[in-house]
């Protein structure tokens, strides 16, 4: 029973670590980190961005390049938080294969203990049978008496070995009661984490379409009020110079 508890507590510790990232915490660590960067840098821009073009003219090639910039922004957000996301679902697929390799692995042993436990009950049964009938015949043979004694002594023992594979069953099936639970809820997490990852790509495409759009107002409003301006070339991102 104590080993079948030990096992779960190790198993279950190990998956927390896991959980936490300590099996790859520089990785995991380092996908959060940029994810939260990223974020925070695409907040700052979107949330100033009207307040950048208000004050520029409608024509004024700036305007297009707050809007690029705060559109490349969000995509970099995405696809930071797709990366971190994507990273712990690959570490949470793996504890639930695990957790459904081990319950496999008890469900096998459940079947052997079963029979073990069978087994033992009927020699058990089958020696205590033998123990009675000498116990009659020993009130009229004293020389049977030693025999019965070792007979009784043999019932005890396997008396307690029947119970303690009863335990073990017992605990066995406590077990899987739990393992199942546990893989329950990894599953139900990791449907979590692939819902989640599925709403980022639905929501980096929504923010897309939104500065696709905004950008266009903007060339609108260009021409309405200055039809002869021409269209601002794209923004382009500043050169970096050769490494030597």
């Amino acid at each position: 029973m104590k080993l079948h508890r030990t096992k779960l507590h190790m198993l279950c510790a190990v998956f927390a670590a896991a959980a936490w990232g300590q099996g790859q915490p520089e990785a995991l660590s380092g996908f959060q980190q940029n994810a939260e960067r990223r974020a925070a840098e695409w907040s700052t821009l979107a949330v100033n961005l009207e307040q950048r073009v208000t004050r520029l003219l409608p024509c004024d090639p700036r305007v297009r390049g707050a809007i690029e910039e705060t559109g490349r922004a969000s995509e970099a957000r995405i696809a930071a938080l797709s990366t971190y996301w994507m990273a712990v679902a690959g570490k949470s697929r793996g504890q639930t294969e695990s957790i459904a390799r081990l319950l496999a692995q008890e469900e096998g042993q459940k079947g052997e203990w079963t029979n073990e436990r069978a087994h033992a009950g009927e020699e058990r049964a089958a020696v205590a049978e033998q123990n009675g009938f000498l116990a009659v015949s020993a009130n009229r043979l004293p020389a049977l008496a030693s025999v019965q004694t070792s007979l009784t002594a043999a019932t005890q023992t396997l008396q307690q070995i029947h119970a303690r594979m009863q335990a073990r069953e017992s605990a066995g099936a406590s077990l899987l009661g739990e393992l199942r639970d546990l893989l329950t809820a990894a599953q139900i997490r990791q449907n979590d984490i692939d819902a989640q990852l599925k709403s980022l790509g639905a929501e980096g495409v929504r923010w897309s379409a939104y500065y696709d759009a905004r950008l266009k107002r903007a060339q609108m409003e260009c021409a309405i009020t200055n039809p002869r301006a021409e269209p601002s070339p794209p923004a382009q991102a500043p050169r970096q110079g050769k490494k030597k």
